[in-house]
């Protein structure tokens, strides 16, 4: 998967559109058009950015590793705080549970 191809699937992972991921990391629309469609590569501040946003690291995006980390955020990525608070409830329950 390309550098493009990953910064489109982990925006739509999070639902966010073009619009709203170039306002939060501060770049044109275009630009990030641009780099979703692998007509430009961001430069390394913006793919720091790009990489920070989405709690994956630089290497992920640059290909140098195959999947993002897995963190609390890439994990819980795309379910609801309602959902969220499910699972750390069960969390809580499974750790007092394996504690005794």
């Amino acid at each position: 998967m390309s550098l493009g191809e990953k910064i489109k699937a982990l925006r739509e992972a999070r639902k966010i559109s073009r619009e709203e991921l170039a306002k939060k990391l501060d770049i044109s629309y275009w630009a990030l058009s641009k780099y979703e469609t692998n007509e430009r590569e961001p430069d390394y501040k913006t793919l720091v950015l790009i990489a920070d946003f989405f709690k994956v690291s630089t290497d992920y995006l640059l290909g140098r590793i195959n999947e993002p980390e897995l963190n609390i955020d890439n994990v819980l990525s795309g379910f609801s705080d309602e959902e969220k608070k499910e699972i750390f409830d069960f969390v809580t329950f499974m750790r007092k549970k394996h504690q005794k």
